[in-house]
Parts: C-alpha cells; structure tokens; sequence
C-alpha cells in the first residue's frame, strides 16, 4: 500500500436522522462507502480506515444513536440501526453505496443490505462475527486463553463483582476489567497501546446489552441464512489470525454470499489496521478498485 499520499480532512456535520441527530464525517472523492463502528453502545474510530481509501472513495462516517457525540433516543434495535443508516444515505442523496463496517458494526452493515439490497453496492465485514448464535462461548474460551492465570482470576472476580456494583465502583470494575480483555484483542499483545480505548466519550452499557440481545434475535430468524445467499452484491470478509471470536461464522457468510470473498489476514487482531495497515489497506483498495472497474 502506498503509505506516503496525504489524507483527506473530514468533514464533520450533526444531521437529523430518522428522529435523532447524529455526527457524521466525510472524507475523500470517488464512489461513497459508509463505515459503521463496532459496539455496539462505543463511537467511531475507523477514521484511520478511512486514511487508507479515501482517494478511491468519498467515506462516511458516523457515532449511531446513543454514542459518541450523537443524540440518544431510544429504541435500540437493529431495525431502528437500518433505519437511521437509510435516512443518512437519503441526506446524503447517494443512491446506491459501499456499505462495511467493524465488528457490530459489520453486522449492522449486513442486516442493512438485507434490507435494502438495491442501494446496497457493495457490503465489506472487518471482524465481524457472521450469523452465527452460538460464537461467544468460544470467544470467551479463546480470550481466557490470552490471559495468565493471575489475570484470569481477577477477570472472573471482576465479572462477580459487576453484577452487584453501582456507582463510582462499578465504574472502576468496568475500567479494569477492561484494561484486562483489551491485550486480548491484539495478535501480540506487546502493541496494546495502539489499541483504541474508547475513552474519549462515556460508553451506553445500557445500549450495549440492548443492542446485543436484540442482535440474537434478528440472527435466529427463520431462513436467514437463505436470505443471506440472495444477496448479489460484491463482499469482502475479512478475519484476523488473531482475533479472539471464532472465524468459522466469517468464513461460513462468505461461502453463503454468492459473490463473497473471504481473507484471512495473518498476524492481525480484532482490530486489524492496528497490527497490519499495510495488509489491510492493500486488501480494501483491491476491492475497491475492482469495484470501480466492473462499473466502467
């Protein structure tokens, strides 16, 4: 990837959507492609992913409802998720867009090309955890096994203890236990200060929790998988050696997407631009390029 070109700066605006006001951020020139952050309950943080592409893409960013710097207004479900992502895209007057995102946020990029296939061109999944019901069990066997025994210890004590705290000691056990899981997320664990911390706004567990079970719900629907492999756009799945959550759901969407195409990135994390930015921004402009080839 060539490293030395010069970013774009974004352009930041708060837009009403879908009744709430979200922040936004654009960047860059070409075809538009939308980046939903992970969470859910956290705030974006794929501006270093948008550095890689914006000279092939104009990139939209945004906090979705109830993070970061946008307006809180309930529900939190997947559907009102789509929905607000659907009035951003009529904002904007885009008709038909790249639609990726990181972790949650790769799934929320799929269930929006569920539901709206036609302004869908394309879908790409970073970390994202697939279709799957049952991938956390494992996610949390995997992640033990990062840590020593000390510090599963302290985890396990940590996670009793948040089940009765409140207050200034709840939120010092959410800080600890997070400091804890955070080497976990690296494929080495040496790089852990490059890791986002998600410290710069406060954090909606409330939503978290919200979000998460509503997400079990819309992944057990009947024939979801059927739907899945009806979808005709372009996707690029991609899973780091790393990553803590399972890769047989990443690689399993692949398989059902009729056009997708699975990477496996050696060396990376959950947060692959941190260990591997040259890797993964060669993997995204190739996709975008041959995007932008087919449509010539």
């Amino acid at each position: 990837m060539t490293t030395d070109r010069a970013s774009r700066i974004a352009t930041e605006e708060h837009v009403a959507a879908n009744g709430a006001t979200l922040w936004t951020a654009v960047q860059g020139d070409g075809p538009p492609l939308v980046l939903c952050h992970g969470g859910p309950g956290v705030y974006d943080y794929l501006g270093p992913v948008a550095d890689m592409v914006d000279d092939l893409a104009t990139v939209y960013r945004y906090d979705q409802r109830g993070c970061g710097r946008s307006e809180g207004r309930p529900p939190y479900d997947v559907d009102t998720f789509i929905s607000d992502l659907e009035a951003l895209r009529e904002h904007w007057g885009i008709q038909s867009w790249l639609v990726g995102g990181h972790s949650w946020g790769a799934n929320l990029a799929l269930a929006y090309c569920l539901a709206h296939p036609e302004h869908a061109a394309g879908l790409v999944q970073l970390s994202g955890t697939g279709i799957s019901v049952d991938w956390q069990q494992e996610h949390y066997r995997n992640r033990e096994a990062r840590l020593s025994p000390d510090e599963r210890d302290r985890l396990r004590h940590l996670q009793e203890r948040r089940k009765v705290a409140t207050g200034a000691d709840l939120e010092a056990i959410r800080a600890e236990r997070s400091e804890i899981i955070l080497r976990t997320e690296l494929y080495d664990s040496s790089g852990v200060r490059s890791v986002p911390t998600y410290n710069q706004y406060p954090l909606d567990f409330q939503q978290m929790s919200m979000m998460a079970g509503d997400w079990d719900r819309f992944v057990r629907q009947p024939g979801l998988e059927s739907r899945v492999a009806e979808l005709q756009m372009p996707a690029l799945v991609v899973y780091g050696e790393g990553d803590t959550r399972p890769e047989a759901p990443s690689r399993r969407l692949a398989e059902l997407l009729p056009r997708g195409l699975f990477e496996w990135m050696p060396r990376a994390g959950h947060d692959l631009w941190v260990e591997q930015p040259d890797a993964l921004g060669d993997t995204l402009r190739s996709f975008l390029q041959n995007q932008a080839a087919t449509q010539t």
